[in-house]
């Protein structure tokens, strides 16, 4: 049987977001072990899956599946700032995400 394509960039882009390959399974809701073959290419991920992958990374499906360098959409690059806030926001519970929120609506609020 031919082996899936591998996923090393999911590898890479997982450390880069600061986040775990448990996490990433947990909001997947698939084993740390599949992630981890898929990873490898000994199981490749439904599109859903892949399609699910690169919003919660905030990626392009090419670059999950090796196709490019780029774990950027071409349309949408953020700074390494930006990246940071982002990353930040998403560890908040959904208590402490609408704190955020609501401090950002103030502030342009603040400057109209």
């Amino acid at each position: 049987m031919k082996n899936a394509t591998t996923m090393n960039n999911l590898k890479k882009i997982v450390k880069a977001k600061n986040k775990s390959l448990t996490s990433l399974a947990v909001e997947l809701e698939v084993s740390q072990e599949a992630i981890s073959q898929y990873i490898s290419g000994k199981i490749k991920p439904k599109t859903s899956t892949i399609i699910q992958m690169a919003k919660i990374l905030n990626t392009t499906t090419d670059y999950l599946l090796d196709l490019t360098d780029n774990p950027n959409p071409s349309d949408f690059v953020l700074s390494e700032k930006e990246n940071m806030i982002i990353n930040n926001y998403r560890s908040f519970d959904d208590t402490n995400k609408i704190k955020v929120e609501t401090y950002i609506e103030a502030i342009k609020d603040l400057y109209k």
